[in-house]
């Protein structure tokens, strides 16, 4: 009798937490206002996204003024957890096989597979209390020729919008093109908001997606510097990446004039990345260092969300040279002989900066997408003078194609960094 009441009692204090945990999930919805622009609203009070694509750093997240993160996929569920704990919102990647990755949609089991199992995902998940958008696919677009994925895209939609009427649904593309608008707007009416992945893109996007005749709200779900696809490669196909400081006056612009200026359609945004990986180089989409450092472009964001920058701020590389020959240009030089390599950076308010320089052999890679990039080994150098603003070292005595790295930062590890390729001949 005692094991059957204490049976029961388990049972209702479930029952119990279950209604506790399903009374929390919100209500999002798109909306038109009265000066008839879209927007969010998450239980019928306007919700602007201010977010960053994120996996960790949630604390300095929360604290630069941010309300919300992007994951890609539903494979990490400690992530909700996370953000929900920190007062943060959820756009919830649906992980749709690009046609890259090897996915034939033409092959019918191989598409119903993929769908049940993201179906599954959304019951899953649709009633967590920090989900706030579902993002049915990422780049799915990019670099494809078969238009079948639009039809799994759409059923999903479907799907989603039968068993989860508390969030809306989005599905984002790499750039914008009238194609791809086309393609969503007819065979995906499912779709409440487009994302858009955009970098040198930014620059247009609003007004390409009104020429396009979209007529439906965005949300700008990766954006920041001009991204490695975009950049001037040297004469050795290696690519040319802006230093820091250039970065930084980069995101904060994009940000005050394309994307909180288009209060008609746009309904916010997720900067990238507020994290750290490979991408032709380690650091140049990454918002941290592989250390785990941040960089200004926390700052920048800081500045971004919350009007206003933090009380410590990161030293910034403003230009770095190679012989006297600014990073736009091609390096070529000698080997085993000595170069200069020169930087200008602002401290900020910092009163003393550490100044650090290291060798990479080019990390060459044709991937695409975010496909995962393996980051090479640095190589031993000999420095002969270090100053504030000036190193004297030896070129590698091999042939080849090399970057040289800058690290400034301060005492509380707030950093900055450029790098300038060369090539040994």
């Amino acid at each position: 009798m005692e094991r059957n009441i204490n049976f029961v009692f388990l049972l209702m204090l479930f029952i119990a937490f279950s209604n506790i945990t399903y009374s929390q999930v919100s209500k999002v919805e798109v909306s038109t206002n009265t000066q008839g622009n879209f927007e969010l609203l998450k239980n019928g009070i306007p919700y602007y996204i201010k977010g960053a694509g994120a996996k960790d750093h949630f604390d300095l997240l929360v604290n630069s003024g941010a309300n919300s993160i992007r994951i890609w996929s539903t494979n990490n569920s400690s992530l909700l957890d996370s953000a929900h704990q920190h007062g943060l919102t959820v756009t919830l990647g649906l992980h749709v096989r690009p046609e890259r990755s090897g996915m034939d949609y033409n092959n019918e089991y191989a598409v119903k597979g993929q769908i049940e199992k993201l179906k599954n995902e959304v019951l899953k998940y649709k009633d967590h209390p920090a989900l706030l958008v579902w993002g049915i696919g990422n780049e799915v677009d990019l670099k494809y020729s078969n238009f079948k994925v639009w039809e799994t895209i759409e059923i999903l939609a479907k799907f989603i919008k039968e068993v989860d009427p508390n969030h809306p649904t989005m599905t984002v593309i790499a750039g914008v093109d009238p194609s791809k608008a086309y393609y969503i707007k007819k065979y995906c009416p499912s779709v409440d908001i487009l994302g858009l992945n955009v970098y040198g893109s930014i620059e247009n996007a609003g007004a390409n997606l009104r020429k396009f005749n979209w007529d439906k709200p965005y949300i700008v779900t990766e954006w920041g510097v001009n991204g490695p696809f975009e950049a001037k490669t040297t004469s050795w196909k290696a690519k040319v990446e802006p230093p820091n400081g250039f970065k930084a006056d980069q995101r904060l612009r994009r940000y005050q004039e394309l994307i909180v200026k288009d209060k008609e359609r746009c309904l916010g945004s997720y900067c990238f990345l507020w994290g750290q990986k490979q991408e032709s180089t380690a650091t140049w989409h990454g918002m941290f260092l592989k250390n785990g450092n941040p960089t200004e472009a926390v700052d920048v964001m800081h500045y971004c969300w919350k009007g206003e920058w933090p009380n410590s701020r990161a030293p910034s590389i403003r230009d770095i040279s190679l012989e006297n020959i600014g990073w736009r240009k091609d390096h070529i030089i000698e080997p085993s002989r000595q170069a200069t390599v020169k930087i200008e950076y602002f401290k900020y308010n910092n009163k003393k900066v550490n100044i650090e320089y290291v060798l990479y052999p080019e990390a060459f890679s044709n991937k695409i997408g975010g496909d995962i990039q393996k980051s090479p080994d640095p190589i031993p150098f000999e420095i002969v003078r270090q100053t504030e603003n000036e190193l004297i070292f030896i070129s590698p005595k091999k042939k080849g194609a090399y970057r040289l790295f800058a690290f400034v930062k301060n005492d509380k590890g707030q950093s900055s960094v450029a790098n300038i390729p060369f090539l040994i001949q």
